[in-house]
């Protein structure tokens, strides 16, 4: 599904810019399977009978020209969760922010059809003030070729560097959607150098946390569609008071009388012991499947059938 091996060029070139641009990552007899798998979810269409956490637009009752947006599909959908949480991506997250494992936080899908509106310059680790440490990195995967024309992803060269800054201002469709990175670069007497992403169908990018980045308006008559997994260390926990930026939604799966994140909302992709959550589950379930073919035939052979004539 995925094909790439992270080197010391792309490690450097991370650490400089805030961000590393791959240009072939997901296989190309993927991209027309997830296509038509987003289609599906924006139509309500959840294999799994999961809802996602976030669904902001929906076929037949929003706006068209609107971009789309779902959050979490991977409890939606198989076929997603195949790739957000697929170890590749945990193991180049880790090995790119120096951490020992990750764990997904969140995924998005989205969908800027022609004519879609901007998305306002942030940091996503700035919405995450309610998980310890309060850090991100984050991987696109591009469905379709971008262009600068067509609302692509923008990237402020190493902005990573600059600090955090609480999120402000109007998110979805702003109209002055640098608003926000100019108001921060003047008054921290920054220099903003923009990197527009133009890569094809099935390229990825992964970008820290901290890097401011943003989207204009789609111009072209084509259609930009992601896939987007939000990575944290593996072993993040919930900050005990903190409910900013996305916590009033993720923070209802904090138990009580713990801080420690479930796996079951926010597995485990991958870390240097080799631990994955789903590969965990897979082994436990083939397991237990083990036993219970066991048990079975030791009570066939326990029974005569011939007592029950």
């Amino acid at each position: 599904m995925i094909s790439f091996e992270l080197n010391q060029n792309h490690l450097e070139s991370f650490n400089k810019n805030g961000f590393l641009i791959v240009k072939n990552f997901l296989d190309c007899e993927y991209l027309n399977k997830f296509k038509d798998r987003i289609d599906g979810l924006f139509k309500g269409n959840f294999e799994t009978g999961i809802d996602p956490d976030e669904w902001n637009w929906k076929d037949g009752r929003d706006d068209p020209g609107l971009t789309r947006q779902i959050c979490n599909a991977w409890k939606s959908d198989l076929l997603v969760r195949s790739l957000v949480c697929h170890s590749k991506i945990g193991e180049v997250s880790s090995n790119l922010m120096q951490w020992n494992g990750s764990r997904i936080i969140q995924d998005n899908i989205l969908w800027k059809p022609s004519g879609g509106k901007t998305l306002s310059y942030h940091q996503d680790a700035a919405f995450n003030d309610w998980i310890i440490p309060q850090t991100m990195i984050t991987c696109w995967i591009s469905l379709d070729r971008t262009f600068i024309n067509g609302g692509t992803l923008e990237y402020v060269k190493g902005s990573h560097k600059w600090g955090i800054a609480p999120p402000k201002g109007e998110f979805h469709s702003p109209k002055e959607y640098k608003k926000e990175l100019e108001i921060f670069a003047s008054k921290n007497n920054k220099s903003i150098e923009i990197e527009y992403i133009e890569i094809p169908a099935g390229g990825a990018t992964f970008h820290h946390g901290l890097t401011w980045h943003g989207s204009g308006i789609n111009n072209s008559s084509n259609d930009r569609r992601a896939i987007v997994t939000h990575s944290i260390p593996d072993d993040s926990v919930f900050h005990p008071s903190n409910t900013g930026g996305t916590g009033n939604i993720y923070k209802k799966y904090k138990k009580f009388n713990t801080n420690k994140l479930d796996e079951s909302f926010f597995p485990i992709t991958w870390n240097k012991k080799g631990y994955s959550s789903f590969e965990n589950f897979k082994n436990e379930k083939n397991m237990m499947a083990k036993k219970v073919e066991k048990l079975n035939n030791q009570f066939s052979d326990e029974i005569n059938i011939e007592d029950f004539k």
